[in-house]
């Protein structure tokens, strides 16, 4: 009984839905798509028509391919180290009476920084140049003395032993003042060391001693970094090495630093780089975009590390304006060549495929070939290839997802359409959701050049 109550209501599911597919109540589907709902435009056995046949041709964006030269250019991650980083640190024993600058002021070489009590430094200095005076006046008295033991003897008036000890008063005297003038600059330099003064310019850190406090021989006073020369390091694949080592050859080799995580928001009123207490209270506003630092490789390592089959380079980085901080990690681009008079498409352009890369060129019929193409390499919006492809050859920049070999398409303009005016090759719009290509918008013009 329930088995004919169910073929009975699926009986009756079956008739409706074929009666309200004849009457137009449902969607017919063509090729996969909704087609209109209703009636048929004209003739026996419905269908769009021509006019609707011409809107279901794909539209896209193409540009032409160029010949030209594209850099060799590898992309990799360092680090920002200062050229000069020094830990000061005391040379003597002493109480620490001042300190002359505050935490992360900038300071000159030879600018004092901390001043510890030298009384007792300055005493012995001063009791040295006294014996410094004595002595003096013995060697001048020494010496009168063996000018007269010269004369004596000369005339026989006196023994060769009393000339022999004038020599030797005299050579001792002059000893002594030698001695005390050693003593006196062991002195001076004791007092020049209760001085601490900056050894090159350069930014200082925190100060970790207080006023007050007895500092001993190789107590860390501060660290003072250099903040305008500095270097990124970073490393290279051992299969560059070679190019590395003959761009090096050839003269210098560019580099281009920027930071890896740059600035999203700005105070208003402030530069980059800049004291925020200074800063105008505002908003926040959008900063602006940080430019690559221009660097040169200045040096390579001697080997290659076996483990990561890396070699350690290193590139000096000017930073008079302080875009960049030791210990900051960074983009780094290097330049190792160029690959000469290679296609220059846009990287749109170059679609992964099973077998290796793809582009779509649209022949003069207006019918999709699917290339596979060999790549030079990729640089930015530029991807430059040396087989599979001519200069001059038309390349689908915008609406590859939806083309297939042999296809006809209609090439678009790439400006967009004015308010309220739809397209001239748009399709009407149904209820059915819309399928996107999902590619990026491209610059204005049917052909985009590169």
């Amino acid at each position: 009984m329930r088995r004919s109550v169910v073929l009975g209501l699926a009986v009756v599911v079956v008739l409706g839905f074929g009666v309200a597919y004849k009457q137009g109540l449902l969607p017919a589907w063509v090729d996969g798509q909704v087609a209109s709902s209703g009636p048929p435009a004209s003739g026996r056995g419905g269908g769009t028509g021509k006019a609707g046949a011409r809107n279901m041709v794909p539209s896209v964006t193409v540009a032409t391919a160029e010949t030209g030269n594209l850099p060799v250019r590898r992309s990799t991650i360092g680090w920002i180290n200062s050229v000069s980083s020094t830990t000061v640190t005391t040379q003597q024993q002493g109480v620490v009476t001042t300190i002359a600058v505050a935490n992360g002021a900038d300071v000159k070489a030879g600018d004092l920084l901390v001043q510890l009590d030298d009384r007792a430094a300055k005493a012995t200095l001063a009791r040295d140049k006294a014996a410094l005076a004595r002595d003096q006046a013995t060697v001048v008295s020494t010496k009168a003395d063996l000018k007269r033991a010269q004369d004596l003897v000369a005339r026989q008036v006196d023994s060769a032993q009393q000339l022999d000890q004038a020599v030797a008063a005299a050579a001792s005297a002059a000893a002594v003042v030698q001695l005390d003038q050693a003593n006196i600059d062991a002195d001076q330099v004791v007092v020049d060391d209760m001085h601490i003064t900056a050894p090159h310019d350069g930014r200082l850190g925190a100060f970790a001693i207080t006023v007050g406090s007895l500092v001993q021989p190789g107590t860390t006073v501060v660290v003072l970094t250099d903040m305008d020369n500095l270097e990124a390091n970073f490393t290279v694949s051992d299969a560059d090495v070679g190019l590395l080592r003959q761009s090096l050859s050839a003269g210098n080799v560019p580099v281009r630093v920027s930071p890896s995580n740059p600035p999203t928001a700005a105070v208003s009123g402030q530069k980059a780089g800049g004291d925020p207490a200074q800063a105008t209270p505002a908003a926040a506003a959008e900063p602006a975009p940080v430019p690559a630092a221009q660097a040169t490789v200045d040096f390579i390592d001697s080997n290659i590390n076996s483990g990561s089959g890396t070699m350690a380079v290193r590139a000096a980085v000017p930073n008079r304006n302080r875009e960049f901080w030791p210990g900051q990690a960074v983009k780094v681009e290097i330049d190792l060549g160029s690959h000469s008079d290679v296609v220059l498409v846009p990287t749109v352009a170059v679609q992964p495929g099973q077998n290796g890369s793809n582009v779509f060129v649209v022949k003069p019929d207006q019918t999709i070939d699917v290339r596979q193409v060999q790549l030079a390499g990729i640089v930015g919006d530029r991807a430059g290839i040396v087989s599979g492809l001519e200069a001059g050859d038309k390349v689908v920049t915008e609406g590859q997802l939806s083309l297939a070999n042999g296809m006809k398409v209609t090439v678009r303009d790439g400006k967009p359409a004015a308010a309220g005016a739809a397209p001239a090759n748009e399709a009407p719009k149904t209820d059915a959701p819309q399928k996107k290509s999902g590619m990026p918008e491209q610059v204005s013009g049917s052909e985009a050049k590169l």
